[in-house]
C-alpha cells in the first residue's frame, strides 16, 4: 500500500531525525502549568456542559477546541506578555509542546468520566416496572462498581436536600475501582503506541494530519508568535466561521439578527434516508489536510453505504436508525449487517497492519530480549522493554479485573483482543487520514456478545458488560488516537523520558477533577435539572442497558450465526482494496475509509468531505504542492476562527448566565 508521503504532497515530512528539537521540553514549570491547565480545563469543560451547556469545546471530535482554545490564550497573549515582563519568563517552544501533549491526553479522561457515573446510577434512578430491561439490571451489578449508600443516587440526580452533605464515602470505592481500571488501559495503549510510534511515523510515513494546527502554531519564528500567525490567508480563514458563530451567538441574546444558513437535506429511499449538505468547518478545514485519495475514499465509499442502507430500509431489511435488537443504535445507526460488515473491516486492516509492521516489530522484539537491534529507542519517551513489561503487566491487570467484575476468562480474553483491534484500527486511521471525527463501527462488547451469544455471560458479567460501554464506545473517549499525537508532538521535545510521568499524571489529575466537578454540581443542582439529557432521558443515562444489554438479561441471545458471514464479507472486501491498493498505483480508493462508511458522524459530514476534496483537487491541480503549502494557513484560520469563537462564548455564558449558547451545533449541525 503506498503512504501519505509517496501519493499526495500534503505536508514536507521530514527525513527521520531532520525534525528540529527543542532541547527544552518537560521542564518543572511546564509539568507544574499543564498540571494546574489540566485541572482548569476539567473544571471548566464541565460547568460549560452541565451548567451553561454551551458549545461542545470539550470535543465531539478526536480534536480537543478546548485544548486549542488555551493553547491560542498562551501562544498569542500569555506567553508574549510574559516575554515582554522579562524574557526568561516566556514559555520556550518545548515547553509549550509538552503542555499541550498533556492536554491532548487529557480528553479521553474527561469524556470518559461523566460515562462511569452515569452507567453506575443511571439504571438505578430509571428502573421502573414499564421499564423492565432496566429495571433488572440493579441486582446484578457488584456493589464494589456502583456508588452505595440511602439515597446516594436519587439525590444525584434531584439535587440534596436542605442541610443535605455530599456523600463523598459511597463514592470512594466505585470512582477507584473504575479510575484504576481506565488509568491501567490507557498505560497499554500508550505503551502499545511507543512500539507503533517509529512504523507509523518513519516507515509508513504518516502525516498526522491533526497534529499540523498545534505544530503551525508553535513553529519557531523571528517574532514571539509563529509566522503562520502574519499571514493574510489565517486572517481570512478565522473571519469565515468567526462571522457566522459571531451572528448565530448573538442571536441568542437578540432574536432579530439574521443567522447565515449553512446547510439542508433531502430524504430519499421513500424518506427512510436524511442526505445532508451541510458545511462544517472544522471537518472541511482539516480534510484539507488528508491525502486527496482518502477525502476521495471518504465520501464515495459513505455514499455507497447510504445506498446500500437505504435499499435495505425500503424492502424492510434494515435498520436507519434506532435498536435492531442484535447491535446497538451507536454501532452503524442499527443495522447489524453494516456493523459486522465493519468490523471484518477493523479485522483486516489490523492484519495488514501487522503484516506491513512485521520487520519493526521484530526488531522491537530482538530490543526487548536484549538483543542485537537496529532500533534505538532512546527517543521514545519510554524503552521498549519498558512498552512491552507496561503492555502485559497491565493487560493482566486488565483481564484480573474484568474476572473478578464477573466475566469468565475465555470471555475476558475475547472482550480484551477485539477491544485492542478496535484502539489499535483506529488510532491507525487517525494518524494516517486525520479524519477528525473516527470510531469503530461496531462497538467491542457488542462484538463478543453476537460472537458467543448473551447465554455465555453470567447475569453479573452482562451487567458489567454493560457498564463498560466507558471504555469500549469509541467516539471520543479512545485514548490511543491522541496517545500516537502525543507521541508525534513529542518528537519535537528535547526531554522526553519524563513525558510518560506527565501523561499519567494529566490522566489521573483529569478523571479526579472531572469526578469531583460531576458529582459536586449534581448534589447541589440535581443532575436532571441541569445538564439535558445525559441525566434526565434514560436513552443517555442508561444507554447501553436500554439499548442492548439490559433487553439480553430479559431474553438471553444465542450466537448470531448469520454475524460471521457478514464479517467475513466485511474482511474480504477490505482484503480486497487493500490488494488492489499495492497492486495497482492508479487505485484511487483507500480501504481506511471501508470503517468509517457506516457510522453516522461520517453521514453528516460527508458534504464537507467531498468540499475539501474538490478544492484541494483544483488547488493541485492549478498550483500544484507550492500552491496547496501556500493555502494551508487559510484552513489553519478556519479551524482557529470556529474553536476561537465556540471558546468565547461559552466563556460569556459564564458571565451573563445565558444557557445553551450555540454558534456552532457540534457534530450535529450546522444549519
Amino acid at each position: 500500500m503506498t503512504t501519505a508521503a509517496e501519493t499526495d504532497p500534503n505536508v514536507r515530512i521530514p527525513e527521520p531525525g531532520a525534525a528540529a528539537v527543542d532541547r527544552d521540553g518537560l521542564t518543572p514549570r511546564a509539568f507544574g502549568i499543564g498540571l494546574v491547565l489540566c485541572v482548569l480545563m476539567c473544571v471548566g469543560l464541565t460547568y460549560n456542559r452541565m451548567i451553561t451547556q454551551g458549545s461542545f469545546i470539550g470535543g465531539g471530535y478526536y480534536m480537543d477546541r478546548g485544548a486549542l482554545f488555551v493553547l491560542f490564550l498562551l501562544v498569542v497573549a500569555v506567553n508574549p506578555l510574559l516575554g515582554v515582563i522579562r524574557n526568561r519568563f516566556a514559555l520556550t517552544r518545548g515547553e509549550l509542546l509538552a503542555i499541550y501533549t498533556m492536554f491532548l491526553i487529557l480528553l479521553p479522561a474527561w469524556v470518559m468520566t461523566k460515562p462511569v457515573i452515569l452507567y453506575t446510577t443511571g439504571v438505578t434512578y430509571h428502573a421502573t416496572p414499564e421499564l423492565r430491561h432496566i429495571e433488572v439490571v440493579p441486582p446484578h451489578m457488584l456493589p464494589w462498581l456502583v456508588p452505595q449508600g440511602e439515597g446516594i443516587v436519587k439525590e444525584l440526580y434531584e439535587g440534596l436536600p436542605k442541610g443535605g452533605s455530599i456523600p463523598w464515602l459511597g463514592w470512594v470505592l466505585p470512582l477507584w475501582s473504575w479510575g484504576s481500571f481506565l488509568i491501567v488501559l490507557f498505560i497499554v495503549l500508550i505503551c502499545l503506541g511507543v512500539l507503533m510510534r517509529r512504523q507509523w511515523e518513519e516507515h509508513e510515513r504518516f502525516a498526522f494530519p491533526l497534529m499540523q494546527v498545534p505544530l503551525a502554531m508553535l513553529e519557531p519564528g523571528r517574532g514571539r508568535i509563529a509566522p503562520v500567525f502574519h499571514s493574510r490567508l489565517l486572517a481570512a480563514g478565522f473571519a469565515i466561521p468567526s462571522l457566522v458563530g459571531t451572528l448565530r451567538g448573538l442571536r441568542y441574546y437578540f432574536p432579530n439578527i439574521p443567522i447565515i444558513n449553512l446547510g439542508t437535506h433531502v430524504r430519499i429511499f421513500r424518506r427512510t434516508m436524511v442526505l445532508p449538505f451541510k458545511v462544517h468547518f472544522l471537518v472541511l478545514a482539516y480534510s484539507y489536510f488528508i491525502n486527496l485519495d482518502v477525502s476521495l475514499s471518504l465520501w464515495v465509499i459513505n455514499l455507497v453505504t447510504k445506498v446500500i442502507r437505504g435499499a435495505l430500509a425500503v424492502v424492510g431489511a434494515g435498520q436507519t436508525w434506532g435498536v435492531s435488537g442484535v447491535v446497538g443504535r451507536y454501532s452503524s445507526q442499527g443495522s447489524e449487517f453494516l456493523a459486522l460488515m465493519g468490523m471484518g473491516y477493523i479485522l483486516a486492516l489490523a492484519a495488514y497492519s501487522l503484516y506491513v509492521a512485521r520487520g519493526h516489530l521484530r526488531q522491537v522484539w530482538e530490543q526487548i530480549r536484549g538483543r542485537a537491534s537496529h532500533l534505538q529507542d532512546s527517543d521514545e519517551i519510554v524503552s521498549y522493554r519498558s512498552a512491552g513489561l507496561g503492555v502485559v503487566l497491565g493487560v493482566s491487570y486488565l483481564g484480573l479485573w474484568l474476572y473478578q467484575a464477573g466475566i469468565s476468562p475465555p470471555l475476558v480474553l475475547f472482550l480484551l483482543v477485539s477491544s485492542l483491534i478496535v484502539f489499535f484500527v483506529m488510532a491507525r486511521i487517525v494518524s494516517e487520514t486525520g479524519f477528525v471525527a473516527t470510531y469503530s463501527p461496531l462497538n467491542p462488547s457488542e462484538f463478543v456478545v453476537c460472537a458467543v451469544g448473551s447465554s455465555a455471560f453470567s447475569p453479573a458479567g452482562l451487567a458489567t458488560l454493560g457498564m463498560s460501554y466507558v471504555w469500549t464506545m469509541t467516539r471520543r473517549n479512545t485514548l490511543m488516537p491522541h496517545a500516537m499525537g502525543a507521541l508525534r508532538l513529542a518528537r519535537e521535545i528535547g526531554r522526553k523520558r519524563g513525558l510518560v510521568w506527565a501523561m499519567g499524571a494529566a490522566l489521573a489529575l483529569g478523571l479526579v477533577a472531572t469526578g469531583y466537578t460531576t458529582l459536586n454540581l449534581g448534589y447541589t443542582h440535581g443532575g436532571v435539572n441541569i445538564d439535558y439529557p445525559w441525566f434526565s432521558n434514560v436513552n443517555d443515562a442508561a444507554s447501553p442497558f436500554d439499548e442492548f444489554i439490559g433487553r439480553r438479561l430479559l431474553e438471553p441471545s444465542p450466537i448470531f450465526t448469520t454475524g460471521f458471514i457478514y464479517t467475513a464479507m466485511g474482511t474480504a472486501v477490505a482484503a480486497l482494496l487493500i490488494l488492489l491498493r499495492m497492486r495497482l498505483p492508479w487505485w484511487p480508493f483507500h480501504p481506511a475509509a471501508l470503517p468509517l462508511s457506516t457510522v453516522w458522524y461520517m453521514d453528516w459530514f460527508g458534504f464537507s468531505v467531498f468540499l475539501a476534496w474538490g478544492v484541494k483537487a483544483i488547488i493541485l491541480r492549478v498550483g500544484g504542492a507550492d500552491l496547496y503549502r501556500k493555502a494551508r494557513p487559510f484552513f489553519i484560520g478556519m479551524i482557529l476562527g470556529e474553536v476561537i469563537c465556540s471558546g468565547g462564548w461559552s466563556v460569556l455564558s459564564v458571565f451573563t448566565g445565558r444557557l445553551k449558547t450555540w454558534p456552532f451545533i457540534g457534530y450535529w449541525s450546522s444549519s
